[in-house]
């Protein structure tokens, strides 16, 4: 099914985005078009062509289409609450992102066990979920404002949507709180990345797909954005270092360093 975008094009897109615009609520707005323009686009297919077997139906509706409609429901989220409280400033409003944090913990908590069949990858119960034959076994009423026809639905890929988009205005918030939060009195030591920018992208891509933060829940975005801020390193459009990346002989040139150099610590302590 090579119409279905990969989730790193989609990324790349929306990373666009959001650089084009000065203005944080215009790029949401033109983010929100963008995911409901592919979501259509996803929609005219599956309806058109179906699906050629049901592992490849449940991919979509389990991965495919949540993750995209996720997208779509975090930057609703964060224009919504940009709109509302457009000045956030520490002291009073601190109270209003706190308010905001504990409303999506609950919902994430209360679906608990939803959020834990993501994050352990279980796969016993993905017939009943993301099959459209079985949708009405159980299905999930959403907390949005979107709906498909029931070509395009099962009983809980909107389920799944709403607490990966929940997850991503989670962080949104956290990183809100921090902003509006004193400094410490301690300072933070001030370390700086001294090999190569491809290198430390070549790790924030590893630590991606190695599902290393948030039970592999952390988006590739957030990552490397975590990268950049500890190390003061402008990353750029790292979708296009990891194309050099894959381009060359070595691939995996930085993560061999790594592990040679740890094993060579080993290697002296065991001398």
């Amino acid at each position: 099914m090579d119409w279905i975008r990969s989730q790193e094009e989609i990324e790349s897109e929306l990373f666009q985005i959001e650089q084009s615009f000065f203005n944080s609520m215009v790029s949401y707005d033109k983010a929100i078009d963008y995911c409901q323009n592919v979501l259509e686009f996803y929609r005219a297919m599956v309806v058109a062509q179906g699906f050629p077997d049901e592992a490849t139906e449940i991919q979509f509706f389990k991965k495919d289409k949540p993750f995209l409609f996720g997208l779509l429901l975090q930057y609703t989220h964060q224009l919504s609450f940009e709109l509302e409280f457009p000045n956030i400033s520490y002291g009073r409003n601190e109270d209003i992102v706190n308010e905001k944090i504990e409303e999506v913990t609950t919902f994430l908590s209360n679906h608990k066990d939803v959020v834990l069949y993501l994050e352990l990858q279980s796969e016993s119960f993905d017939s009943q979920f993301f099959l459209r034959k079985n949708k009405g076994l159980f299905i999930h009423p959403g907390h949005h404002n979107y709906s498909f026809d029931s070509e395009f639905c099962t009983s809980h890929d909107g389920l799944i949507a709403n607490i990966l988009g929940y997850q991503g205005f989670l962080q949104f918030l956290q990183l809100k709180l921090s902003t509006t939060m004193p400094y410490f009195q301690t300072p933070i030591p001030k370390i700086i990345w001294t090999q190569s920018k491809i290198a430390l992208t070549e790790l924030g891509f590893a630590l991606f797909y190695s599902g290393a933060f948030n039970h592999g829940n952390a988006s590739l975005k957030s990552i490397i954005q975590l990268l950049e801020k500890v190390t003061g390193t402008d990353l750029g459009d790292y979708h296009h270092t990891a194309i050099r990346i894959r381009n060359r002989s070595n691939r995996t040139k930085f993560m061999d360093k790594l592990k040679i150099s740890l094993q060579h610590w080993m290697a002296d302590l065991d001398d």
